[in-house]
């Protein structure tokens, strides 16, 4: 593969980049993903349409506003593992749990877990033990758990990556999420576009869905609450 002579599929890049422990839109990542490129295209043609592109595209540099808080979002962010994931979609119960774990610095019992998502105490049970198997809590005295990833950004493995019997799961628990909550605030936008050119505002909508994370606390507050914050586009039909 080093020569080029074995190169894995492009559909093999995002399970290989978990593999490796490579976060999306990381340099470590873009690197790997360059290399890919230049070796599937060869270096003439690379030079030649592949590489102004791509200088075009990394010309857009952020506001200085932009980067620190991409800075500050980087500095928090816990990398799950497939393994972790797994335990936190066991579920739905397990994923409303880890939802509490992953937000809160205190220590928790199963009891807590069951009274404040309204679940059967087994069931946060089951979800406790399969954290603890998997590394996310660890398990402070008998019955009594912290989380490991408190106060920080949770970042999946890409989707991409997934088993498409998860990928359906994920989907599915937030469909139910979203049934089950009634709305805090909404805002939205009927339009025509490019379909290409809109593709241009997906980074926009991504960062500032990230930005909601710097009103997160991982501390009861008179008036905390658990929220969920969607940037959606959908494209209705073709005209």
């Amino acid at each position: 593969m080093e020569q080029g002579k074995n190169l894995p599929g492009v559909e093999r890049l995002p399970k290989l980049l978990v593999a490796l422990r490579l976060p999306q839109n990381t340099p470590a990542a873009r690197e790997l993903v360059t290399a890919w490129l230049r070796t599937m295209a060869g270096e003439e043609v690379y030079s030649d349409i592949f590489d102004p592109l791509l200088a075009k595209a990394e010309a857009a540099a952020a506001t200085p506003a932009e980067q620190a808080l991409r800075r500050s979002i980087a500095e928090k962010k816990y990398y799950l593992t497939e393994a972790q994931v797994l335990a936190t979609l066991s579920s739905f119960e397990a994923y409303k749990c880890a939802f509490i774990l992953e937000n809160d610095c205190g220590a928790w019992t199963a009891e807590e877990l069951a009274k404040v998502l309204k679940i059967k105490k087994s069931e946060a049970q089951r979800a406790l033990k399969a954290f603890t198997e998997a590394g996310l809590v660890r398990e402070l005295k008998k019955g009594l758990y912290r989380s490991r990833m408190a106060g920080q950004m949770v970042e999946y493995p890409s989707v991409l990556a997934m088993q498409l019997e998860v990928r359906e799961k994920v989907r599915g628990y937030i469909k139910r999420l979203e049934q089950e909550s009634p709305a805090e605030y909404s805002a939205m936008g009927l339009f025509r576009a490019d379909s290409l050119a809109l593709k241009g505002y997906y980074p926009m909508l991504k960062s500032t869905v990230q930005a909601s994370h710097a009103y997160s606390t991982v501390k009861k507050t008179g008036n905390s609450a658990a929220f969920f914050v969607i940037g959606r586009v959908l494209k209705m039909w073709d005209f």
